[in-house]
């Protein structure tokens, strides 16, 4: 825990950081030019994020440019400076920032607003550095915020940025700033460099927020087609641990990206695809590499589903090297597993339940009996693996009272073999539920329905707590509906909603207030979509087809489940 006094003094608080980290990273003192990469929240979810630290990483790697860190801080009094030079931001070259949650949102006007940038690139001269961003959010769906940016990263570092700084290679301080608008241009024709200020979106007259048309300038691509790593794919691993991180001191080891699945609400399960292996001696040799003090944290979308994750578990136990995974899939806990799982001491087990409805299960193509999710929280208290946390959702597509009841009852369940395993073990921990509000992504055959009204998903989560209330030995979650929907105005939004944004910043506004300010209303955003419509993520060249994602979308509200990828599979259009 930090004293909150050091807040007072960033240079102390940094200092801390610095001191605490365990870092691999060699950084080039000498280099020509510099860059910072803004996270747009705290150290310590910064420092939780493997993609910030791999494109930190990478950056350094160039050759050419050092990069330093900088995040949102609690005092800004002295503006947003870096962690290693301690430097404001207008002083580099480069500023890039990562982007992993829409509701960061807000600070990246903070940010800007603190340094006194223009929130626009268009408002911008010449003189200001290059201001980028990458992440999650740059190749799901960036609409949102892409006009305040220079250019955009759409999809995987390693792909994208050999070119972009070869393209940048040939510049040097003061010839970088003369020709930025030609290092602009020159890098909006390399593949997965996305530059808005290129593009116009143009809106139906009398229908709001309906997408008409998307018009590119001479010379730009009609679609920006995402950067992804193929056979040439690297895994990455934390450059960076700190006991200050929200993960505390566990190095995040790659051992797969992407996923086969298929879940219907997963964005990252599609704009990930195909799925890739990490080399399995790079991930044998980064686990050997670690100090007493790490604990290796296993990191995927289906980290069980590795074929090599029994041979990875079995070398951090023989190493004497403990490991966490990310959630875990059902029918991946068979006995040998949760052994090597309880090997290592792990006390508790995160599994992704979503739904106890048999209906609402097909709906999301996580067709899990419930009869075997009971099974496996028994085996689970049998190994010693005392607490387990499991998630849920809310306001599902066609979700019925009957959906909530078979959850309800399954939940119930749940508690009591838990409580009855535990005893007979002699060892009660606690069981947790949290449930978050569905939210329809880009890129997921999901992408078309509504976030649920408001009242009603909270007269859901209100029925969810009084049908589980004073059950002992279970810890009940609602996620915020609040902030669940505020991430969904965004990520369904255009660029209409940057407007919106800028106005509720720059007024202390709400949303809804701000967008009415602008003869706009917020349920046009978070409504259902026409599956004829243009929407705004589409500037993105995914790889997996519409047509595929529409055959989904029908297949989910008829019920029906589809087969995970399979060898030689080609039926979303990635491969």
């Amino acid at each position: 825990m930090i004293n909150n006094n050091l807040y007072n003094n960033i240079h102390k608080l940094y200092d801390l950081y610095f001191k605490s980290e365990q870092n691999r990273l060699i950084k080039r003192e000498d280099s020509p030019l510099n860059a910072v990469i803004v996270f747009p929240n705290y150290y310590g979810v910064a420092m939780s994020n493997l993609g910030f630290l791999r494109a930190y990483e990478l950056i350094n790697q160039s050759g050419f440019i050092s990069c330093d860190r900088a995040f949102l801080q609690e005092d800004v009094s002295k503006g947003i400076i870096s962690l290693e030079n301690r430097k404001r931001l207008l002083t580099y070259d480069f500023i890039f920032f990562s982007l992993s949650y829409e509701n960061d949102f807000y600070n990246i006007l903070q940010v800007l607003t603190v340094e006194q940038i223009p929130l626009l690139s268009a408002d911008r001269e010449k003189t200001f550095p290059l201001i980028m961003a990458g992440g999650v959010i740059a190749f799901l769906n960036p609409e949102p915020i892409a006009p305040i940016f220079d250019m955009l990263f759409v999809g995987e570092a390693e792909a994208i940025f050999p070119d972009f700084f070869k393209n940048l290679e040939k510049y040097n301080k003061i010839s970088l700033k003369k020709n930025k608008n030609k290092i602009i241009e020159d890098s909006g024709k390399i593949n997965g460099i996305y530059v808005p200020t290129a593009y116009q979106f143009i809106f139906d007259a009398k229908k709001v927020n309906v997408l008409k048309e998307i018009k590119n300038l001479p010379g730009f691509p009609k679609k920006i087609k995402r950067g992804w790593a193929d056979k040439d794919f690297i895994f990455s691993s934390s450059a960076i641990t700190t006991k200050f991180s929200e993960l505390s001191n566990i190095n995040m080891i790659e051992i797969e990206r992407g996923c086969k699945r298929g879940c219907r609400f997963c964005s990252a399960g599609y704009i990930y695809l195909p799925l890739r292996e990490s080399e399995p001696d790079d991930v044998l040799k980064t686990i050997g590499l670690l100090n007493e003090n790490e604990k290796a944290g296993f990191v995927g979308l289906g980290t069980m589903d590795s074929k090599n994750i029994r041979r990875f578990m079995e070398f951090s136990l023989n190493s004497k090297k403990p490991f966490s995974l990310s959630s875990i899939r059902f029918d991946c806990l068979d006995e040998n597993n949760l052994d090597l799982i309880k090997e290592t001491g792990l006390k508790t087990v995160t599994l992704g339940i979503e739904t106890g409805s048999s209906r609402l299960k097909k709906l999301i193509n996580k067709d899990i009996k419930n009869d075997d999710i009971i099974a496996v929280l028994k085996n689970i208290i049998k190994k010693g693996i005392i607490n387990i946390k499991s998630y849920f959702m809310v306001g599902l597509p066609y979700e019925e009272k009957q959906d909530l009841d078979e959850t309800i009852s399954l939940i119930k369940t749940m508690q009591k073999e838990f409580v009855l395993s535990s005893k007979i073990n002699k060892r009660i921990g606690s069981l947790t539920v949290s449930f978050s509000p569905f939210v329809p992504k880009a890129w997921t055959p999901l992408q078309w329905e509504n976030f649920e009204d408001l009242t009603i998903l909270q007269h859901k989560a209100d029925y969810i707590l009084n049908g589980l209330k004073y059950l002992p030995n279970l810890n009940i979650k609602i996620n915020p509906i609040k902030s669940a929907y505020i991430e969904a105005f965004f990520a369904r939004g255009s660029r209409l909603s940057l407007d919106i944004l800028i106005n509720s910043h720059k007024n202390k506004i709400g949303l809804k207030k701000a967008a009415v300010g602008l003869g706009l209303n917020i349920a046009d955003f978070i409504r259902k979509f026409d599956t004829n419509e243009l929407l705004p993520w589409e500037i993105i060249d995914q790889g997996v087809t519409k047509k595929y994602l529409l055959e989904e979308y029908r297949r989910s509200i008829n019920f029906k489940t589809t087969p995970q990828c399979f060898e030689g599979c080609k039926r979303c259009g990635v491969c």
